[in-house]
C-alpha cells in the first residue's frame, strides 16, 4: 500500500500528478463495519473499472484541529489506521495535513481545487459526508459539483446495529461502559491497544500473579476502568491473559489509569517489549479492597472466569 503525504493545497488546473482512481473519502476513525462496506463499494468500482483504489483521509483528526470535543484521544491512531486500511485492500491512502487554512476551504475549492487535482474517477462517501468551510456542504452538493468536472460521486447509505447507526461516536459510547463484545462487533475485530511493557511497582509478582505494565504507543480511547480478558501478543505469539484498567484503588488514591495485564501461560521478561493487545470481553468493575488476601482470591477468580470464556472466542482469527 502507497502511502501519499498532502502538505500543502492542490490546484486541479492541469495537474497531472496524481494518476486516476476510484476514492473512498471520509475520516475513518475506527475503521468500523460501515467503513468497511463505504471501502468495500469502491473496492468493487475499482475492480470493475481497472483502477486503483484510493483513500483520502485526515490528519490530525478535524476535530482535534477545530477544537471540538471528544477526539483527544482516538481508537485507531494513525499507525494503526494503516495497517487496517492495508488488510481491507486500499491501495493508495493520500493522508492530507489537515490544518485551519484547509478547514476553511469553500465546497467549491474542496472539490474544483483540491478533488480535481487528485484525478479521482470515483468517489465514495457516506450518506452524511458534509465537506467544506463549517462542514456545511453535503452529499447532493458534493455530487452536484463533482459531475461538472466529470467525477462519478457513489453515496454508500448507513450501517445499522441493534437499532442504532454504526458509527465512531457509537463505539466511543459503548467503550466508556465497557461493552467490548460490542465494540468488537461494531469494528468486525477485537479492539486492540498497542504499547510498550515498562517498569511498574513489581506488586504482581510478590502476588503471584506477575504482571506487565503497558505503556500504549498512542493516546487511544480506552474502555471504563475494570478487568478483561484479553489477548496479548508477545514476538508473534499470542498468550490470553487478564487485564486491569483502572488506578488500583487497593494501593493507591490518585486517578491516574494504569494496564496491567497478567498473561497466562507464560513465562519471561517482557520489559521494553512492544505488545498488541485485543480486549475480548468485561470481566467485573474495578473495586478496593480491604487485605491483600482479598485481592489475591479476587486475582484467582478472575484467571478462572478468564479460562472459561476463552473457549466462546475459538472462532476468532487473530
Amino acid at each position: 500500500m502507497e502511502i501519499i503525504q498532502i502538505t500543502d493545497l492542490l490546484d486541479g488546473n492541469g495537474s497531472t500528478a496524481f494518476r486516476p482512481t476510484v476514492m473512498a473519502l471520509g475520516n475513518f476513525d475506527g475503521l468500523h463495519i460501515g467503513h468497511q462496506q463505504l471501502i468495500a463499494r469502491a473496492r468493487g468500482l475499482a475492480e470493475s473499472s481497472g483502477l486503483p483504489v484510493s483513500l483520502l483521509t485526515f490528519y490530525p483528526h478535524p476535530r482535534q484541529v477545530l477544537g471540538k470535543g471528544g477526539y483527544t484521544h482516538l481508537l485507531t491512531p494513525f499507525d494503526e489506521k494503516m495497517r487496517v486500511m492495508q488488510e481491507l485492500g486500499v491501495d493508495i491512502v493520500y493522508v492530507v495535513n489537515f490544518s485551519l487554512e484547509f478547514a476553511g476551504m469553500s465546497a467549491e475549492d474542496f472539490v474544483f481545487r483540491f478533488l480535481g487535482a487528485l484525478h479521482p474517477q470515483t468517489v465514495v462517501v457516506g450518506f452524511d459526508y458534509a465537506f467544506g468551510r463549517g462542514g456545511t456542504a453535503d452529499t447532493s452538493q458534493l455530487k452536484q459539483l463533482a459531475e461538472q468536472i466529470g467525477i462519478d460521486v457513489e453515496i454508500v447509505g448507513a450501517v445499522n446495529a441493534y437499532g442504532e447507526k454504526v458509527s465512531s461516536t457509537l463505539i466511543r459510547e459503548k467503550l466508556s461502559y465497557g461493552d467490548v463484545r460490542l465494540v468488537q462487533e461494531l469494528l468486525g475485530r477485537p479492539y486492540g491497544i498497542n504499547g510498550i511493557v515498562v517498569h511498574g511497582e513489581k506488586r504482581g509478582r510478590l502476588l503471584g500473579f506477575p504482571t506487565a505494565n503497558i505503556e500504549p504507543n498512542d493516546p487511544y480511547s480506552l474502555p471504563k476502568n475494570g478487568v478483561y480478558l484479553v489477548r496479548v501478543l508477545v514476538q508473534n505469539a499470542w498468550y490470553a491473559g487478564v487485564l486491569n484498567i483502572g488506578t488500583k484503588p487497593t494501593f493507591h488514591d490518585n486517578h491516574r489509569r494504569t494496564l496491567e495485564a497478567h498473561l497466562l501461560n507464560f513465562e519471561g521478561d517482557l520489559y521494553g517489549q512492544n505488545v498488541r493487545l485485543q480486549l475480548l470481553d468485561f470481566l467485573r468493575d474495578e473495586k478496593k479492597f480491604f487485605s491483600v488476601d482479598e485481592l489475591i482470591a479476587q486475582i484467582r477468580s478472575d484467571v478462572r472466569e478468564a479460562e472459561t470464556r476463552l473457549h466462546s472466542f475459538s472462532g476468532i482469527s487473530y
